[in-house]
């Protein structure tokens, strides 16, 4: 348990940093650009995503060989990681090259509703091509720096780049308002993100080498799993991404700026919730190649308790409040236009978050099946639903749909995870770590929007917001675990102590 505390803290507070962070810039970004050129900015993560699939598994197979490794200076796993990066570096090139050379195509298929110059979106794309053939070695570091459970480093590096990113950005945007002139530094700032994190992942494992490396031998061990991984990525991706792409495809781009507004505040859920996750892999993948499965359900355990906690408060909140927190964060048409999206996607959030440590306990067990089976099982009722949704609803149906989605995984791949991995039953862990938190939190929030009716809009909204979040801690406080509560009050002691 030494490493699995401070990791999930150290997490916590960058993914907090990075929310913060975001939520900061981005009113610059739409002031500056406007909401059509924001939407082709939001295009860079949709494609980060899709191309996603290219990874083969093998950033999360990193991160499992590297934690479950106990040789001297973890020469055993050497090889595998060497063979990972290599394979890596080819892939960084295709992606970058395969988009650049197509990047006409892909702007008169992808992005034919837009009054933007059809010039300026070519070369847009060319130089997001740039920027991803760049960013694609960063998640093999950082999944060796997260075997290492380094948490600490990685978030101090994540913070950094992260930080010359966006704030650089908003410089370069307040010298000149240009889309191209934006993208050229978000690529130049991946150069330097790539420079550092391959700096360090070299100093904390001597055994990298710089040079290409392929070892068949560890090829052939790690495969499986590594397939295995990359299918659920796969399915994952189509499952994840056919909301923005079924709306980059059938609506406007406007619309699709809207779409990505409301999608930035509500992936603060997921945020946090990459936290945990992020802590809890390499962890639960150590305990269970020791064999200690009593101490598998106590982090299991923990973490869900954790995620349910703090995840709970940013979805109601803007379930409750999204119209006001848009219109101070934005502008009242952005609240008008993306404010039932943006509850629906923080809904969304909210149950793959709480589903979410049951996906990790799965793949770090060696049980990756299970996910998989449920991911194809979903494609089959969640595209035609989907299509149907967007060309009724617009970008609402999109949102309610990825709602559904995440729903369904509570009751599916859950309950596998708890019978075959965890050998407990279902219900209890709803009763523990689900209903108490969903329950305070519609409460809580419900409660202070009813206030929110008897005052002057204003600070004393905000006011009131602020009451329920204080509301939902307290109560929601008095359903954790003894040994849960101790050790937050024990990290919390610590903080104000230093």
């Amino acid at each position: 348990m030494a490493k699995f505390k401070p990791n999930i803290i150290f997490n916590t507070l960058g993914n907090a940093w990075l929310g913060i962070l975001t939520l900061a810039v981005t009113p610059f970004q739409v002031h500056f650009l406007g909401v059509e050129a924001y939407g082709f900015v939001g295009l860079i993560s949709i494609l980060q995503v899709l191309l996603g699939t290219l990874d083969l598994g093998i950033s999360a197979t990193v991160t499992k060989v590297v934690s479950s490794d106990y040789s001297n200076g973890r020469m055993a796993s050497s090889d595998a990681v060497n063979t990972a990066s290599s394979v890596y570096w080819v892939i960084a090139f295709f992606i970058s090259a395969l988009l650049w050379w197509n990047a006409s195509k892909f702007a008169s298929f992808w992005l034919s509703r837009t009054q933007l110059d059809s010039s300026t979106v070519e070369l847009g794309v060319q130089i997001i091509a740039v920027y991803l053939g760049l960013r694609w070695p960063v998640a093999f570091y950082a999944g060796v720096i997260s075997g290492l459970q380094r948490m600490d480093i990685l978030n101090a590096i994540k913070a950094g780049v992260h930080t010359l990113r966006l704030v650089g950005g908003v410089i370069v945007l307040f010298f000149g308002a240009d889309l191209v002139l934006f993208l050229v530094w978000f690529a130049a700032s991946s150069a330097v993100e790539l420079l550092v994190y391959a700096t360090v992942t070299y100093r904390l494992f001597p055994a990298l080498r710089r040079w290409p490396l392929f070892s068949l031998t560890s090829f052939r061990d790690i495969w499986k799993y590594s397939a295995a991984m990359n299918l659920i990525a796969l399915t994952a991706l189509v499952l994840s991404q056919a909301d923005r792409l079924s709306v980059t495809k059938f609506l406007s781009l406007e619309d699709l700026g809207f779409f990505s507004i409301a999608y930035s505040a509500a992936s603060a859920i997921s945020l946090l919730q990459s936290a945990i996750n992020s802590a809890s892999f390499p962890a639960f993948s150590q305990s269970f190649s020791a064999g200690q499965h009593t101490e598998l359900l106590s982090r299991y355990g923990k973490a869900s308790q954790i995620m349910g906690l703090f995840v709970a408060l940013p979805c109601f909140a803007l379930i409750f409040f999204g119209h006001e927190i848009l219109q101070l964060w934005i502008s009242t048409r952005v609240a008008d236009e993306a404010a039932v999206t943006m509850a629906w996607l923080a809904l969304g959030f909210f149950f793959n978050a709480t589903v979410s440590n049951a996906y990790t306990a799965a793949v770090a067990c060696d049980q990756p099946g299970l996910p998989l089976k449920i991911n194809l099982l979903a494609l089959m009722f969640y595209l035609p639903g989907l299509y149907w949704l967007v060309n009724h609803y617009g970008i609402n149906g999109a949102a309610a749909a990825y709602a559904g989605l995440n729903a369904y995984y509570l009751f599916t791949l859950l309950p596998l995870v708890q019978a075959r991995v965890m050998k407990r039953g279902t219900g209890l862990w709803l009763r523990a770590n689900l209903l108490p938190f969903l329950l305070v939190g519609a409460g809580a929030f419900g409660f202070a929007k009813i206030l929110v009716m008897a005052v002057q809009p204003g600070w004393q909204t905000l006011a009131v917001m602020a009451l329920g979040a204080v509301l939902y801690i307290a109560v929601s406080w008095f359903f954790l675990s003894d040994g849960l509560r101790a050790d937050l009050h024990h990290a919390i002691r610590r903080v104000t102590t230093r």
